[in-house]
């Protein structure tokens, strides 16, 4: 793939937006990213260097599962430092990672302890690059952060961050219009490598976890008149309307594991933890669409104990028949299998560009909040929402893009019409947004008011500078 001549239409847009606010996150700003090295990422990080970041002053890491070779190389030749990935052991891909979270810190306090550079936006998928940002760093320098994953904010139920974090992962965009994108993928990845290109149809299929994700996907299975079981241990969810009739849920994940020959993890938890062993239907094949491997963690490192455990060499699939029940597999190491093409992308870069649009904005915010913080009119802690603005202009961008593409969202990807409906009416960004107003939380209602004013083009951003924004967009 060529490098492109400019950014993407809802990143150029967003873009344009801060420069007329002459918004510039600043030379004396480093980024630290957990990105997946996909396209999507060149994308993003040239609309961050075109803003202002120095490029050398961007650190990135991948993930093992997930890493284009093309894209490391393309970021690398543009000045970005993108560190190595260690392969893990099966089952272990945590422990590992957080090893090379610690290495990319190193890496970042040794390059800019010499540099002019006064502040860091921590951009994490999975929590691990927030909590784990050392001592020294804290004491040097002014950080906020923005988290993309629901797994990522499990984590800091358990761990609180250290400074301020801005939650792209619960936003309403996330939420409710992302999922189908990705559910789309995955159960296209399944057919086309698993099923020879055939549909799937006619076969107990489960799910565990039904939130965006899984219920997305449940959408899809129904419609393809499949028999859909679901285990989630929220037992005050709220099934959506259109799938509450049609859908069985069940009481244990073990029931799911004996009535279901797919299962589908999409908890973004650890559901077999201190579970397994537990019966299942032998030749059960599961499938992961969550972060890392920790969907099934727990029966692998149980197989690994086995004699016959095998990892096939080019899929990455394990296989026992030696479980608890006979035979079992689990699909790419338990990694998710959106990723198991290991190419330039998972969902094509052109409509995944909601969500880098989206991180773009995020970003945008946590510098403007950070800028808030350093002149004493915010504090630097706790989890934020996304100015529903913002997600109302990515959202917006992005479905134009997608009538021009001629894609309809309802038919392609199974998107409940009411969702889109209910998506027309700006309150919904607010009422649908985590984290949602509360006596334990306020939102920083001046951080949201400059990102409308700088969305809306009503004032020049907090961080106007004299001279309007040079960057040569294209030039990244």
């Amino acid at each position: 793939m060529k490098s492109q001549a400019s950014l993407l239409e809802v990143t150029r847009a967003l873009s344009n937006c801060a420069q007329v606010a002459d918004f510039d996150f600043g030379a004396d700003t480093a980024v630290v990213a957990v990105q997946h090295m996909l396209w999507q990422t060149v994308d993003l990080l040239a609309a961050i260097a075109g803003l202002g970041v120095k490029r050398e002053n961007i650190f990135a890491l991948g993930k093992v599962y997930s890493n284009s070779p093309i894209v490391i190389g393309t970021l690398r030749d543009r000045g970005i430092a993108v560190v190595d990935s260690n392969m893990p052991a099966p089952g272990h891909f945590e422990r590992y990672f957080e090893r090379d979270v610690d290495r990319l810190w190193g890496i970042v306090a040794r390059n800019l302890a010499p540099r002019n550079v006064k502040r860091i936006l921590v951009l994490d998928d999975g929590g691990q690059c927030i909590i784990r940002v050392p001592v020294e760093v804290l004491q040097r320098y002014d950080l906020c952060g923005v988290e993309q994953t629901s797994f990522g904010m499990f984590l800091f139920e358990q761990q609180p961050p250290p400074f301020a974090v801005m939650s792209w992962a619960r936003t309403a965009v996330k939420l409710h219009i992302g999922g189908p994108l990705f559910s789309h993928c995955l159960l296209n990845k399944f057919e086309s490598r698993i099923l020879g290109g055939d549909v799937l149809t006619g076969t107990n299929v489960g799910i565990i976890g039904l939130g965006s994700i899984g219920s997305a996907l449940a959408t899809l299975l129904m419609r393809q008149h499949n028999n859909v079981f679901f285990y989630d241990p929220n037992t005050e969810l709220q099934v959506p309307q259109r799938l509450a009739a049609r859908i069985t849920r069940v009481e244990s994940v073990e029931e799911l594991m004996l009535q279901c020959e797919y299962v589908f993890g999409c908890s973004g938890r650890e559901p077999f933890t201190d579970r397994w062993p537990m019966k299942y239907r032998p030749g059960i094949k599961l499938f992961s669409a969550s972060g890392g491997d920790q969907e099934f963690g727990a029966i692998i490192n149980y197989l690994r104990t086995e004699a016959d455990f095998s990892v096939a060499p080019l899929t990455w699939d394990i296989r026992s028949n030696k479980g608890p029940s006979g035979p079992i597999s689990i699909a790419y190491l338990g990694y998710p299998y959106n990723f198991v093409s290991r190419d330039l992308e998972a969902v094509p870069t052109s409509v995944v560009q909601l969500e880098t649009g989206g991180l773009l904005a995020a970003l945008i915010q946590a510098r403007t909040y950070l800028t808030l913080c350093e002149t004493g009119r915010a504090e630097n802690s706790g989890i934020h929402r996304i100015s529903p603005e913002a997600q109302t202009f990515v959202y917006q961008r992005w479905l134009t893009m997608m009538k021009g593409m001629r894609i309809d969202l309802e038919r392609v990807y199974g998107y409940d019409p009411l969702v889109l409906e209910a998506a027309r009416d700006r309150w919904w960004f607010f009422n649908s947004s985590e984290p949602h107003p509360s006596l334990s939380y306020e939102p920083h209602l001046e951080a949201e008011n400059l990102m409308a004013n700088m969305i809306e083009g009503v004032s020049e951003s907090l961080l106007g500078v004299e001279r309007k924004l040079e960057a040569n967009l294209c030039s990244f």
